[in-house]
């Protein structure tokens, strides 16, 4: 069965993969990629030992970099190599210290990922979080390339889906070693057919940036804002925007001075919260051109997590509506009251970490309130913030236990010293 799955899974590649290539020619992802993404043009491969990361995209990426730089500080003599699908994920991997190679991930063909396994002969494949590409994986089997998964999680939705495919995940997993974030990976890559699995921990708690008091104040003098109460919706996603700005005009009603932020997930839907901000009747303004407004609305990048050190309270989005959540570690790195909705299925890990130290809204009404009651009883709130706070102070630590497994002999799960990883210790 496992055989007659990955035939018809070739076989709809190799028709699909040509009119594929035609529609996304110009898509940023994919622009100026394809001849290396079919293995038409192979990399240059750096000399030495290379290990091969494959991360999706840019959130993949973020959270192995710390793993990535410390294991190149440890064994400067090995040579590192990042794909990921996205254009954003390359260039976070260009900035990352001790990454030699970065490459668009090639197409999961069997001639492909055999040419690029031969060319590139890694010491060891190494697949951040959920990717199970089949012919990458049985390619690499048949090489007798060493295949981890880090960071490993599948979400209920994922696993449901992976089911249906499941004589062919059983045929594909049976030989890696699977280093998963929390028991119910486990499980669900166990049942998946994996045989090697094992808990570490999330490398996202050690990637998580550390909070400045002096960038806050920074960042609140750039934000012209004062001493006002700042509250701050970050990651606002598709089909929260109405709720989040009725939210707002309620609580701007009720606490003087209020200062709100919304910083939407995606920039495409900038023109609406515009729109919706012109309705609401509240002053507001672009973060790339700020003056005297009660509503400042983010169209730049790269700054949520100093914006979420800026306030004194917080949403994170993608929580109202059913799309899985966003990462509420950010605002709690900072020790302020955190507030989300009940849609979190894709960040239990990090629910998990800091439970009863959020809270829950499910609705605009209930979000106002919320933002409200903070604003007014900071006291109330804070012994809650500084928990979470702690609570993921405590959770970090994946780093060493996952660079263990990956420079030791993948038996040992036990972190250890860092005196007992020398630069002469083997890969596999």
């Amino acid at each position: 069965m496992a055989a007659l799955i990955l035939g018809l899974y070739n076989l709809l590649a190799t028709l699909l993969v040509w009119p594929i290539c035609i529609l996304v020619r110009r898509h940023p992802n994919f622009k100026d990629t394809l001849q290396l993404r079919l293995s038409f043009k192979l990399p240059a491969r750096p000399h030495g030992e290379l290990l091969w990361f494959h991360g999706s995209s840019l959130g993949e990426v973020k959270a192995v970099a710390g793993l990535l730089t410390e294991l190149k500080a440890r064994r400067p003599d090995i040579t590192i190599g990042v794909s990921t699908m996205t254009v954003t994920g390359r260039e976070a991997a260009g900035s990352i210290a001790g990454v030699d190679l970065i490459l668009p991930f090639p197409f999961d063909l069997d001639w492909v990922m055999r040419r690029y396994l031969r060319h590139l002969a890694p010491q060891a494949l190494v697949i951040v979080e959920t990717e199970i590409w089949p012919n990458l994986l049985m390619e690499a089997q048949k090489a007798g390339i060493r295949t981890l998964f880090v960071n490993a999680r599948l979400t209920k939705k994922a696993f449901r889906r992976y089911q249906w495919i499941k004589p062919l995940t059983r045929r594909v997993l049976r030989h890696a070693e699977v280093l998963a974030i929390a028991p119910e990976d486990k499980s669900r890559f166990k049942s998946l057919g994996a045989q090697r699995v094992d808990v570490i921990g999330n490398l996202k708690f050690d990637a998580m940036r550390t909070s400045d008091p002096g960038r806050a104040r920074a960042t609140r003098a750039s934000l012209q804002c004062g001493d006002r109460p700042v509250f701050i919706a970050g990651s606002v996603r598709e089909g929260e925007e109405v709720m989040v700005l009725e939210a707002i005009r309620y609580a701007h009603d009720r606490i003087p001075g209020l200062f709100s932020i919304i910083a939407p997930r995606h920039a495409e839907r900038i023109p609406l919260l515009i729109d919706l901000s012109k309705a609401s009747g509240l002053v507001w303004g672009l973060r790339s051109r700020p003056g005297a407004e009660d509503l400042l609305i983010i169209d730049t990048a790269g700054e949520l997590f100093d914006l979420y050190g800026a306030a004194q309270a917080a949403f994170v989005g993608g929580s109202l509506v059913d799309l899985g959540g966003q990462n509420i570690l950010e605002p709690i790195a900072w020790g302020i009251p955190t507030i989300h909705g009940p849609h979190m299925y894709k960040f239990l890990w990090a629910l998990d970490a800091v439970k009863g130290h959020t809270l829950v809204v499910h609705d605009a009404t209930e979000l106002g309130k919320t933002i409200v009651d903070i604003l007014m009883h900071p006291e109330r709130y804070a012994a809650m913030a500084r928990g979470g706070r702690e609570k993921l102070v405590l959770a970090r630590g994946g780093t060493e236990r996952y660079l263990h497994a990956i420079l030791g002999w993948g038996k040992s799960r036990e972190p250890q010293p860092s005196a007992h990883l020398s630069p002469h210790d083997p890969i596999r």
